[in-house]
C-alpha cells in the first residue's frame, strides 16, 4: 500500500507530534518514504514552504518524499476544475486538486485530516474526500495510516 499525505498531516505533526518529544513517529514516517511507500506531491511541498519553517525543509531534503507533477495528473487536475470550478479560490485548496491527481495515479491513499460534506454541498466548501470519492480514490486518517503499519508509541 502506498500513501499520497495531505499538507494537515504534516503540519498537525509540528503542532502535535513534535520530533524532540516524538522521534519515533518521525522516523517511522522517514522509514516508509525510504521505502517508496509515502510521499506529497509538489503542491504540497509549495503550501508547507508558505509556513517558512523547518517543516519546509524537512519535505524538501527527505529523498523520494515529493513526487514531481505528471502529464497525467495535471489532465485529473483540470478535470477536477472542471467538474468543481468554485472548489479552489486562489490559495484555499490550491493544492488539493493536485493530491487527489496524484493519488489517483499512483493508486495510493489519500492522508487527510479533513471530513466528507454532506450532498449538495457547494464547490467552495467542498473536501478532498468528497471529489477523491467521484476518482475513486480512497482517504484515512492519520491514525489509520499509523494502524495500518502497527505503529504503536
Amino acid at each position: 500500500m502506498s500513501y499520497t499525505l495531505d499538507t494537515n498531516i504534516l503540519i498537525g505533526l509540528v503542532q502535535r507530534y513534535p520530533r524532540d518529544i516524538f522521534p519515533a513517529m518521525w522516523d517511522n514516517i522517514e522509514a516508509t518514504v525510504a521505502a517508496g511507500e509515502s510521499c506529497i506531491c509538489e503542491a504540497i511541498l509549495r503550501e508547507v514552504h508558505r509556513g517558512g519553517d523547518e517543516l519546509h525543509d524537512w519535505a524538501k531534503n527527505l529523498q523520494g518524499f515529493v513526487c514531481p507533477i505528471t502529464d497525467q495528473e495535471l489532465i485529473t487536475v483540470a478535470e477536477i476544475g472542471v467538474a468543481h470550478p468554485g472548489w479552489v479560490q486562489g490559495q484555499l485548496n490550491e493544492a488539493d486538486p493536485f493530491v487527489i491527481a496524484h493519488a489517483k495515479s499512483e493508486r495510493s491513499t489519500i492522508v487527510s485530516e479533513e471530513n466528507r460534506k454532506g450532498p449538495g454541498t457547494e464547490d467552495k466548501n467542498q473536501k478532498i474526500p468528497n471529489i477523491a470519492d467521484e476518482h475513486r480514490v480512497r482517504t484515512i486518517k492519520f491514525f489509520d495510516y499509523i494502524r495500518a503499519y502497527g505503529w504503536q508509541f
